[in-house]
């Protein structure tokens, strides 16, 4: 494989950085800080997320968006090798 290049720098690390932080980064805080499930007076579940869901699905779908547009980018601006006529 040959080295990477910006675009691809670009893409590994930010559109990885982002998945991975939305993904295990705020799981472990909401794990490790966040509040437990408390049942209110009706049996219902109570989840009161530390970093609001909406927020943690953003920041994953920015991430997927980097590497759907990295992948475009590599489909249009990439040509494909010749193929060796055979003897």
């Amino acid at each position: 494989m040959e080295q990477f290049n910006t675009a691809d720098k670009i893409a590994a690390y930010l559109g990885g950085g982002l998945v991975v932080f939305g993904v295990v980064a705020i799981g472990l805080l909401e794990m490790l800080f966040g509040s437990g499930h408390p049942v209110d007076g009706e049996g219902q579940i109570v989840h009161e997320a530390l970093v609001p869901l909406e927020v943690r699905s953003y920041i994953i779908l920015l991430g997927l968006i980097v590497w759907g547009g990295y992948a475009v980018y590599r489909v249009v601006a990439t040509t494909p090798e010749p193929v060796p006529a055979e003897p």
